[in-house]
């Protein structure tokens, strides 16, 4: 007879839960480890997240896909578009990422932060050019 045959279960009885037993909470604490405190807020950064945080709420309630093509097309709009309109939709995106850069900004390492600005300066010069008149 095998060994690692599983005993028979009676059909009218649901499996228990995993890890059941009884409800009394662990000693050992949550598994996860508390959140590091925020850094301290200057006040423009709190008046920056205080005005941020409805259109944040508004953008997560949304699906994830949406957001993504959105800046696409824009991005796209303003690569494609001809010179008054063009550097406008490329000026949204920029702004729309220094706005999420700036959130952002305590969370990130210095790696992300390197890579995160590197694509707003290129893009902001992107901007200019278009702007300028230096690239069709």
């Amino acid at each position: 007879m095998p060994q690692n045959r599983q005993p028979r279960r009676n059909p009218n009885r649901r499996p228990a839960a995993p890890g059941a037993g009884s409800r009394a909470p662990r000693s050992g604490g949550s598994r996860r480890p508390a959140p590091a405190g925020p850094p301290p807020k200057s006040s423009a950064r709190a008046r920056i997240e205080a005005v941020s945080f409805p259109i944040l709420v508004k953008l997560t309630a949304a699906p994830k896909w949406l957001l993504g093509i959105v800046t696409a097309a824009v991005l796209l709009g303003g690569l494609l578009a001809p010179s008054p309109v063009g550097p406008a939709l490329l000026g949204l995106v920029v702004l729309f990422l220094v706005w999420l850069l700036v959130l952002a900004w305590p969370r990130l390492s210095v790696g992300q932060r390197l890579s995160r600005g590197f694509i707003v300066v290129a893009l902001g010069g992107l901007v200019i050019a278009r702007a300028g008149g230096w690239l069709a």
